[in-house]
């Protein structure tokens, strides 16, 4: 509900991914094609790149952005048109197993490619950059306790709610009063996963900060960070990953339940969007063919030697 933790980490991949679902169409290319400006003043912002780090950077995006389009958005075009064909006919359980599987596998070939593009980059990291990271991250943390951990539990319990209305009707439009109450019913019997999960997440931002100063400058860094951030899943703390597995549960049975109160016009409304992205996945992945194969790895090299 709060994001991946590890955005930090992944920001040449899912910053990427968030704006092409920032809006609705020619809005979507035109976020996906400048994603590049967004994700360099990302890694900006928390790594405070320097010197030649720069253009090493933006050469290796180049390279990640038209991988990235070339491979991934038409699959993405793909997943986006069976998910429409499965809610149109209504959700069943296997569905909604076979979504959260085909994400998560998105997810883990997105980072593992981010990381491996952003492997010259990660080599020249210096102890200004690690310092950078974590005056970043100690902010994001504060941010996240403040909007989040409130001490008042009623209150984060209203702004859970009002959170996971506010995606429902994105998908699906206005809700009726009875989709409001499942959504008020799954908010009061879900576990109290948010404070476990911001411990887990500053554990894994501390190993993740010590991971980059052990092993700083060192050719070895690459493959340190990608074991380190691709199945971040399965290096959850076991009181937070028990707790996410019920969340994932009964998220799932809020979702079906959701599906059957449906009217024929919310169905439409989400159909209609999942192929909307469908399309525009598409066109964008159409405008990077043409160019000869290999191409997007020598553009790198170019940009490398100027």
């Amino acid at each position: 509900m709060f994001g991946d933790p590890w955005r930090t980490l992944r920001f040449c991949g899912s910053v990427l991914a968030a704006l092409a679902l920032a809006g609705c169409g020619t809005a979507v290319r035109v976020a996906y094609n400048q994603g590049d400006i967004a994700v360099r003043l990302a890694a900006h912002e928390y790594l405070d790149l320097h010197g030649e780090q720069p253009d090493v950077f933006r050469a290796q995006l180049k390279g990640f952005h038209a991988w990235h389009r070339a491979e991934e958005l038409p699959k993405y075009a793909d997943l986006l048109d069976a998910m429409a064909v499965r809610v149109q006919r209504g959700l069943t359980r296997e569905d909604v197993q076979w979504a959260t599987a085909a994400v998560r596998e998105r997810m883990r070939v997105l980072t593992a490619q981010a990381v491996e593009d952003a492997g010259p980059v990660l080599v020249m990291l210096d102890a200004d950059n690690v310092r950078a990271l974590e005056k970043k991250l100690a902010a994001n943390n504060a941010k996240f306790a403040a909007d989040y951990l409130t001490g008042d539990a009623r209150k984060d319990e209203r702004n859970r709610a009002r959170r996971i209305r506010e995606n429902f009707e994105d998908w699906f439009g206005d809700l009726s009063d009875e989709q409001e109450a499942l959504i008020e019913a799954y908010v009061r019997a879900s576990p109290r996963i948010t404070a476990a999960m911001f411990e887990d997440r500053k554990r894994r931002q501390r190993e993740f900060v010590e991971l980059l100063k052990a092993h700083r400058g060192s050719p070895e860094i690459t493959a340190r960070v990608r074991a380190f951030v691709v199945e971040w899943e399965a290096q959850r703390g076991p009181e937070y990953a028990r707790l996410a597995r019920e969340q994932e549960e009964r998220f799932a049975e809020l979702l079906l339940s959701i599906d059957r109160t449906l009217s024929p016009r919310q169905r439409r409304h989400a159909v209609d969007r999942l192929a909307l992205y469908a399309r525009e996945f598409s066109v964008l992945a159409a405008q990077g063919r043409g160019a000869p194969k290999g191409a997007q790895r020598a553009a790198v090299a170019g940009e490398l030697a100027r």
